[in-house]
């Protein structure tokens, strides 16, 4: 009998946990719980959390986190947790351990899903056999590529969500300037992700000469939808970093086969992404702007979707070897 797959998907904010089984060609999650990852030490007490809280008893793990794997290991970029396979195997009991990037799991989760987890940001003809770029902000802001092989989906993976803001306007200029002074690299992470939502509301605030006061995500949606001018345009400015980002990802990769807005900051951009400015944003490149004018773009809005991704990665994985 093969052993049961735990899957987990670890993010900045959440640890989510299930455990996979494809059936009838398709990945089925199972015992999907999401646990707060502010409320455990380290990734051992909440992994431990989810086993005493579920019952199961898994003898295979599939982890995704937000970070880099390096050597079969990975620190969390946002959060101070670290993982490791070998210390999995010895601590869990687990026959076999596969760490991944959290986008990696994301990328490779596109060819699993059904139509309905898709909404169109913008119809275009994806190009046969051509890469397709999976990106954008949750906590961190990630980056990966998938492409289609003769022997299955190769997914590259990378941490493009670090690459340098590219501010297109006048009010962007003043905003990277005053991120630069504060934090000295201008990443698109910064700008868009979660985990600087404090730096670009403290900027704004100073830019708009409004006094700086705490603001949950939700306060800043209202007051905008309410007709506050400056948080209309944080709003703004941070979706427009992400079709900036996705535009330039895009054209770097050839990624003519469809670009997937991913993450949990990208969801409560889906209006904006959906304007003319935002259009202009991902296409405008100069005299490459013929370049990505069919390319089609899509959201993502599933939450098990890095589960399904990781379970899919690791069953390629060890049918390969």
């Amino acid at each position: 009998m093969t052993p049961s797959l735990l899957v987990a998907d670890i993010g900045g904010t959440n640890a989510r946990f299930a455990t996979a089984a494809r059936r009838e060609g398709r990945i089925c999650i199972e015992n999907y719980t999401v646990l707060a990852g502010g409320d455990f030490r380290t990734f051992d007490d909440a992994l431990r959390h989810f086993l005493d809280l579920s019952g199961v008893k898994p003898g295979l793990a599939a982890i995704a986190a937000a970070g880099p794997v390096l050597g079969g290991a990975l620190h969390l970029t946002n959060r101070n947790w670290s993982v490791s396979e070998a210390a999995l195997r010895d601590t869990f009991g687990f026959s076999g351990v596969t760490l991944f990037n959290d986008f990696v799991a994301m990328a490779r989760s596109v060819p699993e899903m059904g139509a309905a987890a898709f909404l169109p940001v913008f119809d275009g003809e994806a190009a046969p056999g051509a890469p397709v770029l999976v990106t954008g902000p949750g906590t961190g802001f990630g980056v990966a590529t998938l492409v289609s092989l003769d022997e299955g989906w190769k997914v590259l993976g990378g941490e493009g969500g670090h690459m340098a803001y590219a501010p297109r306007t006048a009010l962007e200029r003043e905003l990277a300037g005053l991120l630069m002074r504060d934090h000295g690299y201008v990443s698109n992470e910064l700008v868009a992700s979660g985990s600087g939502l404090a730096a670009v509301h403290a900027a704004f605030c100073e830019m708009f000469d409004v006094e700086l006061a705490p603001a949950t995500p939700a306060e800043m949606s209202a007051r905008a939808a309410g007709g506050d001018e400056m948080y209309q345009a944080l709003i703004q400015v941070r979706a427009l970093a992400v079709m900036g980002a996705a535009g330039d990802l895009a054209l770097a990769n050839g990624a003519l086969g469809g670009v997937v807005l991913a993450g949990g900051v990208s969801e409560k951009f889906w209006d904006i992404f959906r304007s003319p400015e935002a259009r202009e944003r991902f296409a405008a490149r100069g005299p490459m702007s013929r370049f990505l004018e069919r390319c089609p773009v899509r959201l993502l809005h599933e939450d098990t979707a890095p589960l399904i991704g990781a379970a899919a990665q690791f069953g390629q994985m060890r049918a390969d070897h």
